[in-house]
């Protein structure tokens, strides 16, 4: 038969939890997603000469 938790003669350790150190590295790191994501959504139209037709036509070099 099974031993019960009240009557184990061992001392069962107990979680302490997420340490500061994670809960703070994880709450950077989201912060950190949502600003990228910002700054993607943000610039997404800039940089970029739209129709095709008068963006600038560049020469390539060789021959196949």
């Amino acid at each position: 038969m099974a031993i019960g938790y009240g009557e184990s003669q061992y001392e069962i350790p107990k979680s302490r939890g997420v340490p500061p150190v994670v809960r703070y590295l994880f709450l950077v790191c989201l912060i950190v997603i949502f600003f990228m994501g910002f700054v993607s959504v943000y610039y997404a139209g800039e940089f970029h000469v739209w129709p095709a037709i008068n963006s600038a036509k560049v020469e390539l070099l060789g021959k196949f």
